[in-house]
């Protein structure tokens, strides 16, 4: 099987060559970590979800996309979003450099317009990162898509990955040999 891939965005002002999970990044850098914590406004729950999976809470893990980002992009875009059209950097990641015992396939498979209440997260949604069913998993689901043309006519900024696919990782990461791409690019990845 061909190396599959997963991405991290790489944020606006990044530092230093690691990747660390939300929480280990207020230890390290508070000002990133607040900045960071804006994306869950609305969403405060899920900083408290623990993954049963690790027995850990969801910002102690680093959160990965199976999909290429370019899917995301051309989604966003096809729905009628323009929002995303700017430059935005992701770090391409081979999955076979994840410890496999720390890092766990997020199906996410609910679907519902919850407007950010809170849910359960399943532990039968969760399963080990194989490369096969990441692979499986790296195409822009249906009910993202049906997602983001909800919030299109709700008038309402979509998460990128709120019925999305996930890949959690339990540590930190060292990106400084991957590849970093701007996601309106069209090659790359197995998504694509």
């Amino acid at each position: 099987m061909n190396d599959v891939y997963i991405y991290h965005i790489k944020q606006p002002g990044f530092k230093g060559s690691r990747l660390y999970p939300l929480n280990r990044l207020n230890e390290i850098h508070p000002d990133f970590y607040a900045r960071y914590m804006k994306k869950y406004e609305g969403r405060e729950w899920l900083t408290r979800t623990v993954i049963e999976y690790f027995n850990c809470l969801w910002n102690d893990v680093l959160h990965f996309s199976p999909m290429h980002p370019s899917l995301i992009y051309r989604a966003l875009s096809e729905v009628g979003f323009t929002h995303h059209k700017v430059s935005r950097e992701w770090f391409e990641i081979p999955l076979k450099d994840l410890v496999p015992d720390y890092a766990v396939l997020f199906r996410n498979e609910e679907e519902g317009d919850r407007d950010g209440q809170a849910r359960e997260l399943p532990k039968n949604e969760f399963e080990p990162a194989s490369p096969a069913r990441v692979k499986e998993f790296s195409d822009m689901p249906d009910r993202n898509l049906r997602y983001y043309r909800r919030s299109l006519e709700k008038n309402r900024l979509p998460v990128m990955w709120r019925y999305a696919p996930h890949v959690l990782y339990r540590g930190e990461l060292d990106v400084s040999s991957y590849k970093v791409f701007d996601w309106s690019e069209t090659a790359g990845g197995q998504g694509v």
